[in-house]
């Protein structure tokens, strides 16, 4: 005498017999190996979840100039913490670069079991506001397209999206009467921020 299974049934609708599954079918299923792949940690994404949010904007000294925010490059590990960082674009004001240097290195963001260490190669800091954000954002949108293409898609413009400044310029389109108009087919130049750390999160031109 040979012994059933237990299996489980649900109905399907769509052809109006039930469809069972035997019971080692569940647990293959829903055993740890497979709902950790359910449950995997998203390595790409940074938290920022504490640390300084507030930079001190100290004026310059005798024989100082500013020239634009500063940057840093960093490394986040697994359990959020941060480290090597570095300044990697200069403000021309030196005290302004260590402050920098130092709210970098307080940051602490959501672990990330499992993931390696993430690399950020830019980051200019806290961003509170849209006069910050287009600061930050057109000397490395002249740096990548040039500064003849940047000018003539003035003016910048930047929008907050939840956590994220998006800079984007301005098309300017010949409106056939002799004027300008921004409603025509083309693209701008486009960066999108970090308001939490300030990191460059992408830099692009629409079509």
């Amino acid at each position: 005498m040979t012994t059933s299974r237990p299996k489980f049934c649900s109905m399907v609708l769509a052809v109006g017999r039930p469809f069972c599954l035997t019971a080692a079918y569940v647990a293959l299923l829903f055993s740890p190996p497979a709902l950790s792949q359910m449950n995997q940690t998203d390595c790409r994404t940074l938290v920022l979840q504490s640390g300084l949010t507030q930079m001190q904007q100290p004026p310059a000294q005798r024989g100082e100039k500013y020239h634009r925010p500063p940057m840093v490059a960093y490394e986040v590990r697994e359990d959020g913490s941060v480290s090597r960082v570095r300044l990697v674009r200069h403000s021309g004001i030196k005290e302004l670069d260590e402050e920098l240097l130092n709210v970098a290195s307080s940051w602490n963001y959501r672990a990330r079991p499992g993931c390696e260490s993430a690399k950020v190669p830019l980051a200019a800091g806290p961003i509170p506001d849209r006069t910050t954000a287009l600061k930050v954002a057109e000397p490395e949108l002249i740096r990548i397209y040039g500064e003849r293409i940047i000018r003539s898609e003035e003016p910048l413009d930047a929008n907050l999206s939840e956590d994220m400044w998006i800079v984007g310029g301005t098309l300017h389109c010949s409106d056939g009467k002799g004027g300008a108009t921004p409603i025509c087919a083309g693209g701008v130049a486009t960066a999108h921020l970090s308001k939490s750390d300030g990191r460059v999160l992408q830099i692009f031109h629409t079509m």
